[in-house]
């Protein structure tokens, strides 16, 4: 994105947090990993129809096939995973994972962990730019999520 001359804003999930963060530092266009994409100027939450036909203006005035204009940019491979946990145990107090989240940090890799607001489970998401080194971190967070929370 910064080749491409455009700033990056991460938001906690939610339509909400995104429009806030949109909002303060004075930007029309998000989106969430779920494919959520707000457009300010049209709607103030993810609307698929406003996406759409914006997404169809675009490729009117381009005037190219959406195979060429609609990949901006290479996607790191990510992968998402959902544990099934006894009890929603606060993350900040998960012995050692402060220290498991500073590692993948250090190794220039993504990471957004959060439980899922209807259902007892853990969302683990990693995202890095070798698949290899992506796979094995997630099958570590997920061997310590499995001990940690199911002990």
């Amino acid at each position: 994105m910064k080749s491409l001359g455009l700033k990056l804003f991460r938001a906690d999930v939610g339509d909400k947090n995104v429009l806030e963060i949109m909002k303060k530092e004075g930007v029309n266009f998000g989106g969430e990993q779920s494919g959520h994409v707000i457009i300010s100027d049209f709607a103030k939450t993810g609307d698929g129809l406003v996406s759409a036909l914006q997404a169809l203006a675009l490729l009117i005035r381009a005037d190219k096939k959406a195979s060429e204009i609609l990949r901006p940019f290479k996607l790191y491979p990510q992968k998402l995973i959902n544990l099934r946990v006894k009890e929603k145990k606060p993350l900040d107090e998960i012995k050692g994972l402060k220290d498991k989240l500073k590692d993948l940090d250090k190794d220039n890799i993504r990471h957004l962990i959060r439980y899922s607001g209807t259902e007892n489970k853990l969302r683990v998401l990693i995202e890095c730019q070798n698949a290899k080194k992506m796979d094995a971190n997630m099958d570590m967070m997920v061997t310590f999520f499995q001990k940690a929370l199911n002990e």
